[in-house]
């Protein structure tokens, strides 16, 4: 993936809303700065421009509206520690699979968002990721929103875990999607029920039936648009819906 500055800076320049365009094009300047060091490593080295691919406006939408929203749930009240901004970026380098040169403009956008984050404008990132995308697409947003809060060291507070509720009812996800998803960064005795979405003592048809729904909705070929590393982060949460499935027919012995 490269990420173009003035797809950037256009995309932030819309829905930031005092930032305007010029946050936008503050980001927007950084990512193209990258681009332009990319390609001239590349006069010298062999195939180092090969390796940006075009971005897609679902990617960019994705990955700005999540670093934005992040900054605003660790923000929640009033002051962001250091220790946040550093578990986020781990968590990029971590578990999205993007190569060095993307990975630098990724740490470089969490930093802008992070001189900014007291003007993020949280319902106007959600109204324009609400109208920009298909449900399955901002379901996988809220799990990351809700798997980097869980990577501070401190946990998610309560604070935060309202406005990451508060979060998903402004991008339309249901209350039961949300405890779901809430679940897979949760432990302790009835994690596979609620990942499920089902109570313990449902029966053989109705956990095969919440399965099969949840498949459907959860498939990894439904962020399809947003790039191949994304696809990667889906499956990764399709298979947590599996192993609970797994979990739960064992106990239930069906």
């Amino acid at each position: 993936m490269a990420i173009a500055g003035k797809l950037i800076g256009a995309l932030i320049g819309s829905v930031a809303g005092p930032l305007g365009t010029l946050f936008g094009g503050f980001i927007g300047h950084l990512f193209d700065r990258a681009v332009e060091e990319r390609r001239d490593a590349g006069a010298f080295l062999p195939g180092m421009e090969a390796a940006a691919d075009p971005v897609s406006q679902a990617q960019v939408n994705f990955l700005t509206c999540l670093i934005g929203l992040s900054i605003a749930v660790a923000n929640t009240e009033g002051r962001v520690r250091q220790s946040q901004i550093d578990s986020m970026k781990a968590f990029f380098r971590d578990h999205l699979p993007y190569g060095p040169a993307d990975q630098e403009l990724i740490q470089r956008l969490i930093d802008g968002m992070y001189v900014e984050r007291d003007r993020i404008d949280v319902e106007a990132l959600c109204a324009y990721f609400r109208g920009t995308t298909l449900p399955e697409a901002r379901l996988l947003l809220l799990r990351l929103l809700l798997q980097i809060a869980q990577a501070d060291r401190e946990g998610v507070s309560r604070a935060e875990e309202q406005m990451i509720r508060r979060i998903a009812a402004l991008l339309g996800i249901p209350d039961p999607f949300y405890r779901q998803a809430r679940a897979e960064t949760g432990r302790g005795a009835g994690r596979a029920y609620k990942i499920l979405g089902v109570r313990p003592d449902a029966g053989a048809e109705q956990i095969k039936a919440a399965y099969r729904k949840l498949a459907m909705e959860n498939h990894p070929d439904r962020v399809a648009s947003l790039g191949p590393e994304l696809v990667k982060v889906a499956e990764e949460k399709f298979k947590a819906i599996q192993e609970a499935y797994e979990q739960v027919r064992r106990e239930k012995g069906f």
